[in-house]
């Protein structure tokens, strides 16, 4: 029996153990499906994190440079302190300012920190701790939240992805992990300072601290940051500017959005008192401080910018595309949203005289036959600097920004006022002639039947000089000069020494232009024209006896990070011209101003040269001249070309001196620059150009010559005859002989321009 019942025993052992073991296999089976199973789930999230998320993850700080809309401002120097001052802010779609980190209050920082990642300087980018609450509250059906460091908030501002699915949180994850390493703490925070939205269209702590308290943000209190950071958390609730109010139906008690900021302001303070931020004492002052919103001003930009303004935005944007071979897109992105200081050339006191004439309509109020508005532009160089000071591009209060500017885009031929650049400049430099050089004021060739070219005042007066030919804008003396000149090298010193643009070759409907021609470089017809700003940096080098300097509406562009983006300083000056041709080019023009057809330009107190120019129809009148401080060129017409009338005069002369009148408004009387080199004052027969003989009469002048250029013989021209009297007839009258007299064998005297000469004419 006891054998029987152990073999009972050794079977239910055998069975228990077969049993078993059939379960541990079971068991072994399922590990080693679910091992199998975790290593195939955990090979193929590493190959998704390799191949998705990380590549993903790379996060580069800088490359956010133009696109985060940081506010970029235009300065100008103040005339009175020398300083410069923010004149205009620019940007994009949102309002920012850079600020770096020593600018920020320590409290701001400790407020950020304390209320919005405790741990910011414990962890490596990523609170694990909390990442892990936000995971539970993801299994618990609730969305994943709070487990963003300041570091992932950053992340999300910048890539604006704020999808709630775990593929945007794991990303956010490793892109913090990797931001962390490349980037220190301080770094990160400046950018989210820099970054997060305050409400009102706010971007950032500095437009923030403006828009709220009115001062910078350097300036907060431990209150006035505390109520500033609380704002984040819900713009739409802690603004304490909105007009959230909420009552409660059991009291009837009203919050309102102040109110709400206030208790949210008290909850940091106290999270920083509680982290060791502030002390006690520190706390009950800021809850108690009473918080000024009253002061609050906007730093938002006025749509509508300046001429000057529209001029540099658009000038910086081509230097940048130039300089960095960059897009349109990209520079114009950069200009408006990259955070840039912009330091401009503008004087704000001629820019006021400038805008205290063009922007009254009264001072051009005229309309063509057609409906158009007759239109003016104006451009104002600096002699001494070359910098172009103020501008105009248009009549009247300016309506749009970045539009048409007539200053710098409208280019019209320059009639007569190309005379002093293409024609005599060139002859002076070369020694072809001087002020008293003389030529034959009558028809260059017959064309069709038809003399040509023909004068203003429809006559020719024969034999005259240089120096009178400019005062009265003689267009045969113009061709003709030119013609010794030649063509080819008045057009190669307008693009060489004045740097003005001019047609070689073109061909327009099988038709065939150029510039390199008699009536476009002698009577102003050229193909494209020219811009005022074109013409002011051109005649600005005869104040400056000789030296060309580029023109430009700003000096320095600084980005951001506080490195030089464009340097307009580093230009170097060409001599253009000698100082004995800029000497007599100018007192040429004095006279143009003083006795001859720009006289309506003059005003007391000061130097004045200049030049008229006319074109054919007179569809576009201008006067570009100078003073020993500035230089201005004005354009008038039509923005489709229509014939002013010729009652009208030349508006341009008068618009110019209205504006320099004003602009030279307590300035000192100053001479222009005398060249070095011995001076000789004469007098000579403006007829002949030589020595005046005792029968040159009423045709003696006075010019002061460099030495090598005074006249030395006298005048063969006008010589005194003597009549030789006959024997009178017998019963013949005698009492009334006669002796000689003196007789002008050089032709009729010339005669005197008209009081008030009507405009010269000018090529097509």
């Amino acid at each position: 029996m006891e054998h029987n019942r152990d073999n009972k025993r050794s079977k239910q052992t055998r069975r228990n153990r077969k049993k078993h073991g059939r379960a541990f296999k079971v068991i072994m089976t399922i590990v080693l499906i679910f091992v199998i199973t975790t290593a195939m789930l955990v090979c193929m999230a590493a190959a998704y994190i390799k191949n998705v998320i990380i590549p993903q993850a790379d996060l580069q700080l800088d490359t956010f440079d133009a696109s985060m809309s940081l506010t970029s401002t235009m300065y100008c120097r103040n005339p009175s302190t020398n300083n410069y001052e923010a004149m205009q802010t620019l940007y994009g779609d949102e309002n920012r300012v850079w600020v770096t980190l020593d600018e920020i209050p320590q409290d701001l920082i400790d407020a950020a920190v304390a209320i919005e990642d405790k741990r910011f300087y414990q962890h490596n980018g990523v609170d694990w701790r909390r990442t892990i609450n936000g995971v539970l509250l993801m299994f618990t059906g609730r969305d994943i939240q709070g487990g963003s460091t300041l570091t992932q908030q950053l992340i999300k501002n910048l890539t604006t992805e704020d999808d709630v699915t775990v593929k945007r949180k794991i990303t956010e994850i490793f892109r913090a992990l990797e931001l962390e390493q490349n980037y220190t703490k301080d770094q990160i925070l400046t950018w989210y300072l820099n970054y997060i939205y305050l409400g009102e269209g706010c971007n950032g702590v500095y437009t923030a601290s403006y828009k709220y308290f009115g001062k910078h943000v350097s300036q907060l209190s431990l209150a006035e940051c505390a109520s500033l950071i609380g704002i984040t958390n819900n713009p739409s609730k802690y603004d304490p500017l909105g007009r959230l109010e909420i009552v409660d139906e059991e009291t009837g008690e009203v919050t309102t959005s102040r109110d709400f900021n206030k208790q949210r302001q008290e909850t940091i303070l106290y999270a920083m008192l509680d982290q060791g931020y502030i002390t006690q004492e520190e706390y009950d002052e800021a809850v108690a401080e009473e918080l000024n919103f009253d002061q609050g001003r906007d730093l938002e930009n006025n749509t509508t910018y300046t001429w000057y303004e529209d001029a540099v935005i658009n000038d910086v944007i081509n230097d940048l595309m130039e300089t960095y071979n960059w897009s349109e897109e990209i520079a114009t992105q950069l200009v408006f949203s990259g955070g840039l200081e912009i330091y401009t050339c503008m004087n704000p006191d001629v820019q006021a005289a400038v805008d205290e004439i063009y922007n009254d309509q009264a001072n051009l109020n005229l309309t063509s036959s057609s409906g158009q508005q007759l239109q003016s532009a104006i451009t104002v160089v600096d002699n001494e600097t070359g910098e172009v000071v103020a501008m105009a591009g248009g009549m009247g209060k300016k309506t749009t920004s970045r539009g048409w500017n007539r200053a710098t885009d409208t280019k019209r031929p320059p009639g007569s006022s190309i005379k002093p650049l293409a024609v005599y400049a060139p002859a002076l430099e070369l020694g072809l002639i001087t002020p008293s050089s003389t030529y034959e004021d009558s028809p260059y060739q017959v064309i069709d039947g038809k003399n040509w070219p023909v004068n203003a005042t429809g006559r020719y007066q024969g034999t005259v000089s240089i120096a009178k030919a400019v005062r009265e804008s003689i267009n045969t003396v113009a061709v003709k000069v030119l013609a010794d000149v030649t063509p080819q090298t008045s057009y190669e010193f307008m693009r060489d020494r004045f740097h003005i643009k001019l047609v070689e070759k073109r061909t327009i409907n099988d038709k065939e232009y150029s510039d390199i021609d008699l009536a476009p470089l002698a009577l102003g017809g050229l193909t494209d024209g020219v811009s005022t700003y074109d013409m002011a940096a051109a005649y600005s080098v005869f104040p400056r006896q000789g030296v060309y300097k580029e023109p430009r509406t700003y000096s320095i562009v600084i980005d951001r990070n506080k490195q030089i983006l464009l340097d307009n300083t580093q230009e170097v000056d060409e001599s253009a011209l000698s100082q004995k041709t800029c000497y007599y080019m100018t007192e040429m023009l004095k006279q143009v101003v003083s006795n001859g057809t720009g006289k309506n330009a003059n005003f007391a107190g000061q130097e004045i040269a200049g030049k008229t120019g006319t074109t054919t129809s007179r569809k576009d009148l201008w006067f570009v001249g100078y003073t020993p401080y500035y230089t201005a060129a004005v354009w008038t017409g039509y923005d489709q070309q229509e014939r002013l009338a010729t009652g009208l005069g030349n508006p341009s002369t008068t618009l110019w001196q209205k504006v320099m009148s004003k602009i030279h408004q307590g300035l000192s009387y100053k001479d222009f620059d005398k060249p070095e080199g011995q001076m000789k004052t004469i007098q000579y027969c403006a007829v002949s150009g030589m020595l005046p003989g005792p029968a040159c009469g009423g045709h003696v002048v006075t010019g002061t010559f460099f030495e090598d250029d005074v006249p030395t013989q006298i005048c063969t021209v006008h010589k005194i005859q003597v009549v030789t009297p006959t024997r009178p007839s017998e019963g013949e009258n005698t009492d009334d002989e006669t002796g000689g007299e003196t007789e002008n064998p050089g032709g009729e005297t010339p005669a005197e321009p008209p009081a008030d000469p009507p405009a010269e004419g000018g090529g097509e």
